[in-house]
Formats: structure tokens, C-alpha cells, sequence
């Protein structure tokens, strides 16, 4: 029973460590040291499992819960990136934004003609429940799903750039606009100017670089077995692949915090930045900006709607001169990611 129990505790330090190795991950920049990202990633996991050695311990020996109840703690500040329990508000605010990666709306478009039509038809409905939204920041977009805005919205305006699949819609004018060139049409960031009521604002929508493992992750959950060479072998390349775009989306997302520093207006961030709050990338971006999330939300904020779990990758971010008012992920299916819809109120100066 001892050898049992000193066999347990071994893999429960490897666990602590691991969630530690997590909570250092925002301050090492992947192209360095891209080990730590991978840690980032696999948060949630790393913490189930601690919480679990809690549950274990309270049961079989009280004195070893304490090894990962206090390493739970020291990093409760992340654990409020993917939980939070801020109470909601029923402030009107005076800006409403949604950011979605719509996924090229793929999903909608299978099936026979009369269920795409049902589906397109359920697409436009859900955007059209929204017309409270004042800006509709789209990732992945294509022709039918920046079509189905500009037809429920004709008076809004718009910022588009060919070849790039992110979009801007918005209620307000536009008074300058423009792009931030990652040198590649898959992944893209452009920016707008709008006037509102209350003053100008810029809005970024960005679409950082994919990770490109989702499929081999389903693969090898599907076809999980350690003894197995293709298992190990799958294992790599996602390993491999992961160390390569977290560097992309580090650069990246310098990209747009740099030019964000150089703006006079309130600012907003939004997007799809295809990491964790536990991520170089993402201090990057948040930086001096709220994780509306952080701010305002309520319950689980995952927002990718893929096999791995409580994965939190699509953000609205915004500068200290705006109140977060609320923020909402909206479980809707048509995507495999999740709307997030925020409502701000701008700071009285």
C-alpha cells in the first residue's frame, strides 16, 4: 500500500509542476522557449488533475491534498481566464460588439438543399436577434456570411479588404480604416475607425495563426493507445506543429499591440488569437487592456466548440476607458467556435 500510495504522490508532483510550468507560460515568448506554451495549452487539463489529487488525498491521506490545493491557489488569477463569477448587468451600455469565427460557415453548407436552406435561414435568424449589436467583428467570413449582414443590415458600413476573411460591420461610420499585414491571406487583422455618439473608437478584429492540429488531435483521442508507435507518432506532430504557430501568433500579436499603442482613440481588440489566457500571446495582446471576460463574465467562458475541452480562444479586449458592462460566449452550433458578445460604457473623463 505504501509503494501504491508513494507511486500516486510521484505523479501528483509531476502534476504540480506541470501547472506551474502553466502559470509561467505567459512571461516566455515562444520563439524562445515554446515548451512553455504547450504547458499553457493544457491548463485546464493540468488543473483537473490537481483537483482530482485534492479529491484523492481527502480520502486515502489528508496531509498530501495539501501539495496541490496550495499550487490551485497560486494561480487562482488564471483560473478566473477560464471560470469567472461576475455578477450580470443589465446596463444598456453605449457600444455592443460581437466577435465570431464563423468557420466559413462549413457546417451550414452540408447536407441536402433543403436542410443548407434551413440552416442559412437559422444563420440569418441568429444574427438578426442581434440587431442590438453595433459592431460585428467576423473571422473566417466569406461571401455568404458577409452577405447575410449586409442584407439584415443595409445602412450599416463596412470595412473589407479582398482576399482577407476578416470583417467589420458596423452601425456607426467608418471614418479611416486599414489592415495590419501578417504576410499571409489565412490569418489577418484589419482595423476601424468609427464615430459614435460618444466619441471615436477604434476596433480591431484579428484572425491569429491556426494551430492546425485539431484533426490530429481527434485522431489520436479516437485512436489513443501509449503502446502504439502511430499514437507517439501523432503526439509529435501535434507537438511539432504547436511550436511553430505559437511563434507565428507571438509575433503576431506584437503586431497588433504595437500598432494599438499608437492610436489616440479608445481601442478595442477582438478576435480569434488560437491560444489559452495561459499564453504568451495572449499577455501580448491584453497587456493594459481588460479580458472582458475577466472583467464581466459568468459561468465557463470556453469558447472553442472542438473535442478539447474548456478551450477559451476568441476574445474581446478593451482599453481601461471603457466600463465592461457584460460579456457573453453564445452557445450556438454553427461555427466550431462560439460568438462572444460584450457590451461596454465609456469611462466619464
Amino acid at each position: 500500500m505504501k509503494f501504491i500510495k508513494r507511486s500516486i504522490f510521484a505523479l501528483n508532483i509531476v502534476l504540480i509542476i506541470g501547472l506551474l510550468l502553466a502559470y509561467l507560460s505567459p512571461y516566455f515568448n515562444p520563439n524562445d522557449y515554446w515548451i512553455f506554451s504547450m504547458f499553457g495549452l493544457f491548463y485546464p487539463v493540468l488543473l483537473f488533475a490537481n483537483i482530482a489529487m485534492v479529491l484523492f488525498w481527502m480520502i486515502v491521506e489528508f496531509k498530501y491534498l495539501f501539495a496541490s490545493l496550495i499550487t490551485i491557489f497560486i494561480g487562482w488569477s488564471h483560473l478566473q481566464g477560464f471560470v469567472n463569477f461576475s455578477a450580470l448587468s443589465n446596463e444598456p451600455g453605449d457600444l455592443t460588439v460581437m466577435t465570431y469565427n464563423a468557420n466559413f460557415f462549413y457546417s451550414v453548407q452540408k447536407g441536402s438543399k433543403k436542410k443548407v436552406n434551413k440552416k442559412r435561414k437559422d444563420v440569418a435568424s441568429f444574427f438578426s436577434n442581434h440587431k442590438d449589436v453595433d459592431v460585428f467583428c467576423l473571422q473566417e467570413s466569406s461571401k455568404f456570411s458577409k452577405d447575410i449582414l449586409k442584407n439584415l443590415f443595409p445602412e450599416y458600413h463596412v470595412h473589407e479588404i479582398p482576399k482577407r476573411a476578416t470583417f467589420i460591420i458596423s452601425r456607426y461610420p467608418i471614418i479611416s480604416n486599414g489592415d495590419i499585414d501578417f504576410g499571409t491571406i489565412t490569418n489577418s487583422c484589419i482595423w476601424a475607425d468609427i464615430k459614435t455618439p460618444s466619441g471615436k473608437v477604434r476596433i480591431y478584429t484579428a484572425h491569429l495563426q491556426s494551430n492546425k492540429v485539431s484533426s490530429d488531435a481527434v485522431v489520436v483521442l479516437d485512436n489513443a493507445n501509449l503502446q502504439e508507435k502511430k499514437t507517439w507518432n501523432g503526439i509529435r506532430g501535434i507537438l511539432n506543429k504547436y511550436s511553430q504557430t505559437s511563434r507565428k501568433r507571438a509575433k503576431q500579436a506584437q503586431m497588433i499591440a504595437d500598432h494599438a499603442a499608437k492610436c489616440a482613440h479608445k481601442t478595442i481588440i477582438a478576435g480569434d488569437v488560437n491560444d489559452p489566457p495561459t499564453s504568451y500571446t495572449y499577455s501580448r495582446l491584453c497587456g493594459d487592456f481588460q479580458d472582458s471576460f475577466v472583467a464581466a463574465g459568468s459561468g465557463i467562458g470556453t469558447t472553442y466548440a472542438g473535442r478539447i475541452p474548456m478551450l477559451r480562444i476568441d476574445y474581446i479586449f478593451a482599453d481601461n476607458d471603457f466600463e465592461v458592462e457584460s460579456i457573453e460566449v453564445l452557445q450556438e452550433d454553427y461555427s466550431d467556435h462560439y460568438p462572444v458578445k460584450g457590451v461596454y460604457s465609456f469611462v466619464e473623463e
